[in-house]
């Protein structure tokens, strides 16, 4: 069965307790938890204490923690750049969140690296990664590739060619769909290509093509995103795990409601939920 988690970056303009309390009794499985410079957990002020209240509030209202987000944080590559211990460390604090809240992930943006070249990107991402993921390996959590428009990783053989120089296999594909599609990509092809490698999804809504798209709350009037061939596509390859529901701030707080009925009712139309 495939799980519905909300990403909490969709109403960081309110308290987490408010966002837990609207998720649960809207009926989702989950949430993807933000913990980075501006989160619900901020990434600087992290403790034993308040880990285990952030779990205390998610068990009781029903919610797993679906997988951590380092939200508004820079990409990978920047904080490489800059220091590369210092964006292990950084990912390290993830990963122990990840354990603590029972997450069985963390995800990350790869970031833009063509101000040095894009080979000496890719060299500093494989670089940094490979001690990240030795890391995550010894704690039995995934390190989760968000592909994305304008990254240096946006598209599927990016994904698979990152994993493979690598070579661990704690590092894992997100399928953020909506990503590939508005660049050109198959959803069905893609997300099969990619379903072995895949330990966590994201949707949102969307109208238009890059670099002329406009996000949507999925399932709201004029999303051209093909949800139902998604879901399709991931129940051939056997994916069990969550979808995020992706969403911002300044779209109406009906958002959460629009999103989950849609992908609740399609998936259990299929099987799938």
């Amino acid at each position: 069965m495939i799980g519905i988690s909300y990403h909490a970056g969709g109403m960081k303009d309110r308290s987490l307790r408010e966002v837990i309390a609207i998720l649960s009794d809207t009926g989702y499985d989950a949430i993807e938890m933000m913990c980075g410079p501006e989160a619900h957990i901020p990434s600087g002020e992290v403790t034993d204490s308040l880990l285990k209240e952030v779990k205390a509030m998610t068990t009781d209202h029903g919610l797993e923690v679906s997988v951590i987000n380092p939200f508004a944080g820079p990409g990978l590559y920047q904080l490489a750049l800059e220091d590369q211990q210092r964006a292990v460390d950084h990912y390290s604090l993830l990963q122990d969140v990840a354990v603590a809240l029972g997450a069985h992930g963390v995800n990350f943006l790869t970031g833009y690296g063509g101000d040095k070249g894009d080979p000496y990107a890719w060299k500093l991402l494989v670089d940094v990664l490979k001690p990240i993921c030795r890391r995550a390996e010894e704690l039995d959590v995934t390190m989760n590739i968000h592909n994305h428009e304008a990254t240096t990783i946006d598209s599927s053989p990016k994904v698979t060619l990152l994993i493979e120089h690598v070579g661990s296999d704690a590092l894992r594909a997100l399928n953020d769909i909506t990503n590939f599609y508005h660049l050109g990509e198959d959803i069905a092809e893609v997300t099969e290509k990619l379903g072995p490698l895949t330990t966590h999804c994201h949707v949102k809504g969307v109208t238009g093509m890059y670099p002329y798209s406009t996000f949507l709350i999925p399932g709201e009037a004029g999303d051209e995103l093909d949800f139902r061939t998604f879901a399709e596509s991931l129940g051939k390859t056997g994916y069990d795990k969550y979808i995020s529901v992706e969403t911002f701030p300044h779209m109406r707080m009906e958002k959460a409601q629009i999103a989950h009925d849609m992908m609740a009712s399609t998936l259990k139309e299929l099987g799938l939920r």
